[in-house]
Formats: structure tokens, sequence, C-alpha cells
């Protein structure tokens, strides 16, 4: 009955009662086993009332339509199909569930435990996105701020070109305006004179009137100022969003002198004591020369008799090192008649091709034993950084996403912002590029020539230096040109035969800042070479 009884009415109601006299009558204490609730389940099997007639009990199940049926529903509709005791199909039922209850419990232990992870991972990923935004948002100020320091200063530094300018130009301007009017003045009350019938007023005038002409400035005109904005290509942000600003240099050739060889002048380097040497192409030598009379003239010569000298450079401490297509670094400590090479250092298993030094590194151009091109998937082609005791400090291979850097890295040069310049040479026509990348290796830009320039022949670049201001040059030998960029790589402006360079090679500054060209003999027509001094003017 579903009720709760006590024990009077247990004895004196309840089994007074038609048909409960069947009731099973449990104990409050044994209610909450699991048994007794199956007891009085299947008790209930003997009094499961017809859904279709109410005065009827059911007695069999029908697997066929999946219903109880009482003996009217059975005689009715039900005689020929599959028939089950309801006791069994219970029973069936009963285990069924229970295995569907034991399921459920699983798949609740696993959403419970999932419910938990989730929560976890929820809380430990928005402390991490909250950290992070946060990291974000810091960096967006910092960087705001950097660029508008970096801002800041790129204008400043265009106020410190143009204002100076502007005031001349301003003060020029107000002083030719004056003078223009005075004189402007004299010349109306003259013309006034003209046009008076009074013959005494000639006499007047020409007793009032000044004769004296102001005098004319110094500089009858002020040459153009060029400024250039040279837009950096190396997107980070740390260092240098804008770029640069810069006054594009006047270059004047100072003077021509024809060398006393045949030999194509092909690398210069100027000592401290400001001793100039060079290196030619055909012959295995490397001599001191000085300029005079319009001749360069030998007067002293270092031999090396094994090898081709490929490139060399100025050391701190003023000893020349170059490098000779070998593994082999040569040096060259002094330079007097019995001055004698000597080895510095190997590079073994590799062969030494560009070579650069600053003040704590030397920078040395490899590739591996074999032929220069083309280039093979094993080959070993890039920079090693080594200090002035020979202990290699790191090498430049490969940029950031694994590709290589170099092809044939021959000749290098560094810049006022620490970056690296390579001149890579990509065939056997020595065609190439500029490849500049940073102090930690990251490729910063590349450079492939000018149309308006290599129009005619491709980019063939020879030798490479930089300036004080953060100029690069190059020599472009096939186009006769010196094409000169900014530390962003954009083209400032060149020296070609306009200036009077034909095929230029070295490229060298010497101690008095001046520029040295030093050009290829083939095709002059005297067949010598030539070394062009030039000055260049900010």
């Amino acid at each position: 009955c579903d009720l709760i009884l006590c024990e009077g009415c247990k004895i004196k109601i309840h089994t007074k009662i038609l048909k409960n006299e069947v009731h099973q009558v449990l104990d409050l204490k044994e209610f909450s086993n699991l048994g007794a609730s199956e007891t009085i389940r299947h008790l209930d099997l003997k009094d499961i009332q017809c859904s279709i007639h109410n005065a009827e009990e059911c007695i069999i199940y029908c697997e066929d339509c999946k219903v109880l049926l009482c003996a009217i529903c059975l005689l009715e509709s039900h005689r020929n199909h599959n028939l089950t005791k309801i006791k069994e199909v219970y029973h069936k039922k009963v285990k069924e569930l229970q295995e569907l209850d034991s399921k459920l419990c699983e798949e609740l232990l696993f959403y419970t435990d999932l419910e938990k992870e989730l929560i976890q991972i929820s809380s430990v990923e928005n402390d991490q996105y909250t950290d992070i935004k946060q990291r974000i948002l810091k960096k967006e100020s910092e960087l705001k701020e950097n660029i508008t320091k970096q801002r800041e200063n790129l204008i400043t530094k265009l106020d410190k070109l143009w204002k100076p300018r502007e005031g001349e130009i301003s003060r020029q301007l107000k002083d030719a305006k004056e003078k223009y009017d005075a004189l402007a003045r004299t010349s109306a009350q003259i013309e006034e004179t003209f046009q008076s019938h009074n013959a005494t007023a000639i006499f007047t005038a020409s007793g009032k009137l000044n004769n004296d002409l102001p005098s004319r400035p110094v500089n009858t005109s002020i040459s153009e100022q060029k400024l250039i904005f040279s837009e950096t290509r190396n997107l980070d942000y740390n260092k240098e969003v804008f770029g640069s600003t810069l006054t594009i240099p006047e270059c004047k050739i100072a003077g021509r002198f024809t060398s006393d060889t045949k030999d194509s002048i092909y690398k210069i380097q100027t000592f401290e004591n400001n001793t100039n040497i060079l290196s030619s192409t055909n012959k295995i030598t490397i001599k001191s020369f000085e300029l005079k009379d319009a001749k360069c003239i030998t007067t002293s010569i270092a031999k090396d008799k094994e090898v081709t000298i490929i490139d060399m450079t100025k050391t701190s401490d003023d000893k020349l090192l170059f490098t000779v297509a070998a593994p082999e670094i040569r040096c060259l400590s002094t330079f007097k008649g019995d001055s004698k090479i000597e080895t510095f250092t190997s590079i073994w298993p590799l062969i030494a091709r560009g070579i650069h030094a600053t003040d704590i590194n030397i920078l040395v151009g490899f590739r591996e034993h074999g032929s220069n091109f083309p280039l093979q998937n094993e080959s070993r082609r890039g920079i090693l950084v080594y200090d002035y005791n020979c202990r290699h400090m790191r090498t430049y291979e490969y940029d950031t996403n694994n590709q290589r850097l170099f092809t044939l890295p021959d000749t290098i040069s560094t810049n006022i912002n620490e970056d690296i310049c390579v001149i890579d040479h990509v065939n056997t026509m020595w065609e190439g590029r500029v490849v500049v990348i940073g102090l930690y290796g990251n490729l910063k830009w590349t450079y492939k020539g000018q149309p308006s320039i290599n129009s005619e022949f491709n980019f063939a670049p020879i030798d490479l230096i930089t300036t004080k201001e953060g100029l690069i040059l190059v020599s472009d030998r096939n186009s006769n040109a010196v094409h000169m960029l900014s530390m962003e790589g954009c083209l400032v402006t060149s020296l070609n035969k306009n200036h009077g360079i034909e095929k230029p090679l070295a490229l060298n500054i010497d101690q008095k800042g001046q520029l040295q060209i030093g050009c290829s003999s083939k095709g002059a027509k005297d067949g010598l070479s030539k070394l062009y001094t030039v000055d260049v003017s900010f």
C-alpha cells in the first residue's frame, strides 16, 4: 500500500482489508536494504492491473506487442502472438536496467571527473590567458613608447638637418628682399625724375640719390641639400621601426691615378701610419703604394707564391689578414722589404673566403672543399666568428626558418649598428647580392641591384665597405657603378660612368676619410688600371 503503519494499524486495520493478506509488511529498519524494494516489486507482479480492462489483472507478456496482457486481452487479439511469463520478462528487464544503471554510473563518474578536469584546465588556462594578455598589453605599451621615442629621435635628427638650412635660407631671403626693395625704390625715384618736365629735377635727384649699390652676398646661391627617408625593411620593433633620415652625399672626383702595372686593383687597405696596401688580380702579390703626380706608384711588395688572394682586412692591432682560397688564413704583421707572410690560423676542413676584422672579432666566410658552384645539398656555406685568440665563437649558416643564408660569402664588413654586411656570389659569372644579417644572425634584408643601374648587366658586386655615417658602398664591376646604400638597404645614390668610373673593383676609405676606388685594367685604352680618390661630403 506504500503506507507507514504503526503496530496497531497493522493488526486492526491493514489485515482486515480484503487482499491485504498477501501484502508484504516490512520493518522500517530493513526498508533501506536493497532486497526489500526488490521483494516489493516482485510481489507487485501478482497484482498488476490491466490498462484496458480495469477489473482484470495481467497474467502474461506479449513479446510481439511489448505489452502486459490480461486474460481478456489475450483472447481478443494476442492469441497467436509470442507470449512470455511476466516473471521471466520482469527478471530480464531488471537485468537490462541494472546493466544500464551500471553503465550510467560509469558515465556519471566519467563526466564528474571530466567536469573536475575541465574546471581545472579552465582555471589554469584562464590564468595563462590573463597573464599573456597582460604581457601583450605591456608589450604594446612598451612598443608604443619605443615607437614614440624612435619617432621623436628621427624628427629631431630631421630638424637638425633642415632647421639650420631653413634659418639660413630665410635669412638670405630676407636680406635679398630688403636689398631688392631698396634698389626698386631708387629705380622708381629715377623713373619719376625722368618723367618730370623740369630740368632742375635732374640736379635735385642726382644730389639726393645714393649712388652706392648694396653689396651682393659672397655666395650668390645656396646649393640644394637633398634629404631622403630610408624606410626600414627589418620589422624588429625593439630596434628600428621607421628607418633613418639622411643627407644624400655629394661625390666629387678628387684625383685620378694610373697604376704602374697592368694588374687590376682588386683590394685596398690603409694602415694606421697611412700606408696604403693593395692586392691585384693577376699576380699573387700584396704591395704598398703611394699616389703622386697622377700615378699609383708601387713602393714595396710582399709575395705569396702559393695561392690567389681572395680577401683581406686590417685588424685592430694594425696587422693585415688575408684569405687565399685555402683553409689557412695568412697574416702580414709589418710592411717592409723583408716582411714575411705567416699563417694566422686554419679553418680546416673548410675553405676561407671573405674576411673582416672588428675591434673584438674576426669574421671568416667559408665553403666546403670542392667547386664553388653549383651549390649542393651537402654544401657548407656561411660565416665563422673568432676572437683574437682564434677561439671559435659562433657560426652563421642558416636563418630562423632553416634556410641557407649564403651561397658563397666572398666579402664581409660590419656597420655602425653592428649589422654584418656580406657580398654573396651566386654563380660562375660572379653575379650576386648583398646579404645583411643582425649581430645574432637574423636575416635583415638583401639587395640585388637597382633597375636604373642594372638595366644592361645583372648586379655583379666585388667589394663592400661601410662608412662612419652607416652607408654601405658596393662596387658593381659590370655596370660601372658604386652603389651607395642606407643601413636599411635603400639606394641613396651612386658613382658611375658620369663620374668617370669604369670597371670598379676595390673600395677603401683612407685615414683622411677619402674614398679610394681601384678599377680593372680590362677594357682600359692604355691597358693600365686606375685608382680614383673621391671626396664624399654630406
